[in-house]
């Protein structure tokens, strides 16, 4: 089945969320009623003139292609606010919502998007909409991204907690309320920018005790690195009772 179809036209089971990774931090999440993006990136926008953030994986899907309700980006980065795609995403389809802190706005508003398709959710608000409650949480990326929020969500009786990107902190768990039992994690593992090394990553999955984690932020650029296998191994060793899942470019995962 074409991907953009499958995720489009394949509803899930009631009490099944399904998850879509696109590469790099790019995510879609897909419940009975709502098509979500998250830290949507499809084109090759980051690339450098010197040929730095070259994209090494294509995007599975195109944006043309796409319908989503909302479009969570959780900091301005390039890869995860797509200059390239995000105005034929949201204004070409007139239904759907740009949510992210008050920087995203700003990118948003410069890139000739209206305000009316942004919904503006900084640290520590919490937002229900449609079919899903969304709450922002602390993150931390340092000087570059003060304002960079991870974000909790319930949708169809699943809670997802996508951490943005974030540096481990021993401190976390005193920053971030989960606020009960979280079903899917997903961590970045890069161990570059600020973020997270494979190690690292598994002490902040200890931390969440989710029931499943996806490791996030490796293989869309060379300067990037990331290592799954490694984030495995250190998972096995000190989360035992979380299923590690590694999913390929375009696999669906039902949580």
């Amino acid at each position: 089945m074409d991907l953009v179809k499958e995720i489009l036209d394949l509803e899930p089971k009631e009490g099944t969320v399904n998850i879509y990774w696109l590469g790099g931090t790019s995510y879609i999440i897909r419940s009975r009623k709502l098509t979500v993006g998250l830290d949507i990136y499809l084109t090759n926008a980051c690339m450098g003139k010197d040929g730095s953030y070259k994209r090494l994986v294509p995007s599975p899907v195109k944006a043309e292609d796409l319908k989503l309700d909302y479009i969570i980006a959780t900091h301005d980065h390039g890869d995860h606010f797509d200059e390239g795609s995000l105005s034929t995403l949201i204004e070409s389809k007139d239904s759907t919502k740009l949510i992210g802190p008050a920087s995203v706005k700003d990118a948003a508003k410069k890139l000739k998007i209206n305000e009316k398709y942004i919904i503006e959710l900084n640290r520590g608000q919490e937002i229900d909409l449609d079919n899903i409650n969304i709450k922002a949480v602390f993150a931390d990326h340092g000087a570059d991204a003060p304002d960079c929020i991870g974000v909790i969500m319930a949708i169809d009786g699943k809670r997802i907690y996508f951490t943005s990107d974030t540096c481990y902190r021993p401190d976390l768990p005193e920053l971030v309320d989960p606020g009960g039992k979280i079903d899917l994690l997903i961590v970045p593992i890069n161990g570059r920018e600020g973020n997270p090394d494979p190690k690292d990553a598994s002490y902040i999955t200890s931390w969440v005790k989710p029931d499943k984690v996806i490791p996030s932020h490796f293989w869309m650029f060379a300067e990037h690195c990331g290592d799954p296998g490694a984030f495995a191994e250190c998972c096995r060793a000190i989360v035992p009772g979380t299923e590690i899942i590694i999913p390929a470019i375009g696999e669906r995962i039902n949580i």
